[in-house]
């Protein structure tokens, strides 16, 4: 068996995005006593729903990180968080552009369902770039965008999902408590597949980052020796 550095291992999040139920849970039985957590996002979610997330309940995973991205009005995303009574996670994600009052009733509902999760707020989606932005009749760019959310993020007291690249700039404006975790994570010999502000995983704690999201770059190949040479990475 492989020796890994605890601490740096525990940093990372496996974003586990199938619908094929029966791999995913034996993947996590095999890394679940390592990593941090397992990610399921929405295509897992749409799939399997709370019959599925159910199931990584019963391997052992409670405090997953369900990254569903609400964003509605805020009545509605109350009703859907308290609609997730029943299973168990740590974290859920909403899009930060929804605005205070959303974010607000998102917090409302985590504290009334039995989980109690932490609310977890994405800035800009990793594939938007400042044109993408003025496109939609956005004039400012990525990063002032983010700054400001990460503005109603400290005042509102969630944590963040944002790039590595960003990481830097909100944990200088959210201060030392809140969480920051980063998707759009390579290792530096990798291709850039769909994600344009992409990070490695040293670049991206180093900037701030509690928690680092990988999907691709652990599950191809031999995921032990994958989180291996991730969190060895980590400890330099």
């Amino acid at each position: 068996s492989l020796e890994y550095n605890l601490k740096s291992v525990n940093k990372i999040i496996l974003a586990l995005d199938t619908t094929d139920l029966e791999k995913a849970i034996e993947i996590t039985k095999k890394v679940k006593n390592k990593i941090f957590t397992i990610k399921l996002g929405l295509e897992f979610f749409n799939a399997r729903g709370k019959e599925g997330v159910k199931k990584f309940n019963q391997a052992g995973i409670t405090n997953l990180m369900l990254d569903l991205k609400i964003k509605d009005i805020p009545q509605t995303v109350y009703k859907a968080i308290k609609a997730l009574d029943d299973i168990s996670f740590g974290f859920i994600t909403i899009h930060g552009q929804g605005g205070k009052e959303m974010i607000e009733s998102a917090k409302k509902a985590a504290q009334e369902i039995k989980s109690q999760p932490e609310i977890m707020i994405v800035t800009i989606l990793t594939a938007l770039s400042d044109n993408d932005l003025k496109d939609m009749g956005n004039d400012s760019s990525v990063i002032q965008q983010v700054e400001k959310l990460a503005k109603i993020a400290k005042e509102m007291k969630v944590g963040v999902v944002c790039s590595g690249q960003e990481a830097k700039i909100v944990r200088k404006i959210i201060g030392p408590d809140l969480l920051i975790f980063t998707p759009g994570i390579r290792m530096k010999d990798e291709n850039k597949n769909d994600q344009k502000r992409i990070c490695t995983p040293e670049e991206s704690i180093k900037n701030g980052s509690n928690k680092i999201i990988m999907g691709r770059s652990l599950i191809n190949g031999d995921i032990e020796k994958n989180l291996k040479k991730v969190s060895d990475s980590l400890e330099k």
